[in-house]
């Protein structure tokens, strides 16, 4: 297997390349990886665990043509049976890589993302995900993770033949309940036990709207003099300029902006609920490590949220801060064990639905079937 994506950062592709390949050798099959850009996060992590990888450090879409001679001499030099691409410039370099093998190798593109609309993405990726349309009849398997993301792009014109949508799956043996943990982050951060915490993970991007969920936590914590909100993520401290109109207007000593974090499984255990508001996703991880670790969730209307979450929290509009103030007070006044309720029944759902292993398992009959050639 080679895969080819974007780059390694500590994203919600990155991770789930990582899972797969990870537990590549136990499943029959061995993985090698190209970034386009640099190692970043998870690039070390799988050396770590004897997988290949190597960083073309891409400069952007001026860097195609260097990228494609990388790819065409690597391609070769590995002879992989199967190529796999992951989001919009991984599918096109991936969809180069097959063509320029040499022999006939399976390709499978990965798309992660929803298209509410394509104007939000960066022009060259609008760029990338036209003239993907065009190529995807190419593909022995066009895989999404959500059912959302697949709607979208079969709408632009994406061909349908060869989709399929495989979830994100989750290892509820490191996303659980912890009431050590819980004690200690609270106790890190002068909340006591009783003292309902909501919380948000993510980063400071556009699509995450993370001014609509400040400005939901100021009017929920108007409302509830009780309520604490904690906040983790890349560009999510106070010393984000961008922020510092909405920082303002929430009281300090319950809005603890945490900035990035490597420890998120020690995060969400001390939180009583979980809130998104991303304007657009396709399948958030986090909301499905946040219900692992037993919280009800709040999320936008994106995605496939509400088909994960599944009634076990509450589904809100974009964009409409007004609503996910309504629905964190709600969940802030319920009674302490209905709430755990909520979060143990949704933590059962992701083991159910949603395991590691089910995914892997999923990809790995995926692959079997394209060595075959009965996809």
């Amino acid at each position: 297997m080679l895969h080819i994506i974007t780059g390694l950062g500590s994203g919600g592709a990155e991770r789930s390349l990582f899972n797969l390949a990870a537990a590549g050798p136990d499943a029959g099959f061995v993985h090698s990886v190209v970034s386009l850009a640099d190692h970043g996060h998870y690039g070390p992590l799988l050396r770590q665990r004897g997988v290949a990888v190597a960083a073309f450090d891409m400069p952007g879409v001026a860097g195609l043509p260097g990228a494609l001679v990388r790819i065409r001499t690597l391609t070769r030099r590995k002879r992989p049976d199967i190529v796999q691409g992951w989001m919009p410039h991984g599918n096109l370099i991936a969809t180069a890589a097959a063509a320029m093998a040499g022999r006939p190798v399976g390709l499978a593109w990965n798309i992660r993302q929803s298209l509410y609309d394509l104007r939000d993405e960066k022009l060259a990726t609008q760029w990338i995900i036209r003239a993907l349309k065009g190529l995807s009849g190419r593909p022995d398997a066009i895989l999404y993770n959500s059912h959302q993301a697949r709607a979208h792009h079969e709408a632009l014109g994406f061909a349908p033949a060869h989709g399929r949508v495989i979830p994100n799956g989750f290892n509820t043996g490191r996303w659980k309940p912890d009431v050590h943990r819980r004690a200690a982050l609270r106790s890190a951060l002068g909340i006591g036990d009783a003292a309902p915490l909501a919380g948000f993970v993510g980063r400071f991007h556009a699509l995450k709207d993370v001014p609509a969920f400040m400005e939901a936590a100021a009017i929920a914590m108007a409302e509830n003099p009780q309520l604490h909100f904690v906040m983790v993520g890349d560009g999510l401290a106070r010393d984000n300029a961008a922020l510092t109109p909405l920082f303002a207007a929430l009281p300090p000593q319950r809005f603890h902006a945490l900035g990035p974090r490597d420890d998120i499984e020690a995060i969400l255990p001390a939180m009583d609920f979980f809130c998104l508001s991303s304007i657009s996703e396709a399948f958030p991880n986090v909301v499905g490590e946040a219900m692992a670790s037993g919280l009800p969730c709040i999320a936008t209307d994106v995605g496939d949220c509400a088909r994960l979450i599944d009634g076990h929290g509450r589904i809100v509009p974009r964009g409409d801060p007004a609503a996910m103030a309504a629905a964190i007070s709600d969940l802030a006044r319920m009674d302490v064990a209905r709430r755990a309720e909520i979060g143990k029944a949704a933590r059962a759902r992701i083991e159910a639905g949603y395991s590691l292993r089910a995914t892997v398992d999923a990809y790995t009959q995926l692959y079997d079937s394209m060595m075959k050639r009965d996809v």
